[in-house]
């Protein structure tokens, strides 16, 4: 590969003008395996620690029996090996579905690929809580435009990463194989409150 490599500010300015020319930059820069996981547990780290900053300013809410949410906030030992576990599950996901569907993507432009997509969203998280902090009344929209950028951006960026050129064909594949990991994560988000909590959740 000739030329510079873009810094993490460029393929960002990238992921908001044209997202695929993103992945295509990704794609160039050859990522080897240490590199691509050091990326991706880097993003993981600093999304970890932003969650901790952010509830700390807005207030830890008060632990209600059953309820998950507040428990893995206030817990971020818990946190962090929930969001990892997920995380690297998307990432084999992201490759091994694409290519069962005949996509030419490698793992390690997948696992970097994931890794910007989750430094995208930790900037939207940071502007998304300065609007709501200003303006509390655009709360109720800021959650929806997050998951519809989120999807926006995983379903052009996994488009792209394997050769595919119908996104909503990319999107719907995505959707059923959240739809399918969710059941077995929700069996395993179970199992693990159990263990460091020792108690079953009263919802479950």
């Amino acid at each position: 590969m000739t030329g510079t490599r873009p810094s993490l500010g460029e393929l960002l300015r990238l992921t908001a003008n044209d997202p695929r020319r993103a992945i295509v930059a990704i794609k160039a820069m050859e990522l080897r395996p240490a590199v691509a996981w050091q990326a991706f547990a880097l993003a993981l780290v600093l999304t970890l620690l932003m969650i901790h900053g952010l509830s700390m300013l807005a207030g830890t809410p008060e632990p209600v029996e059953g309820a998950l949410a507040p428990a893995l906030i206030g817990n971020p030992v818990l946190l962090g090996v929930l969001q990892g576990c997920i995380m690297v599950l998307m990432a084999f996901a992201i490759h091994w579905v694409g290519r069962a569907f005949g996509g030419t993507g490698r793992l390690e432009d997948a696992i970097g690929s994931l890794a910007l997509l989750i430094f995208a969203m930790l900037v939207l998280n940071v502007v998304e809580f300065i609007i709501i902090t200003l303006l509390p009344i655009a709360a109720a929209g800021v959650v929806p435009f997050h998951f519809v950028i989120f999807f926006y951006l995983l379903t052009m960026f996994v488009t792209e990463l394997h050769g595919f050129n119908r996104p909503l064909f990319v999107l719907g594949g995505i959707v059923l194989t959240m739809v399918g990991s969710m059941i077995g994560l929700s069996i395993m988000l179970a199992i693990l409150i159990v263990v460091v909590t020792g108690g079953a959740p009263a919802n479950v």
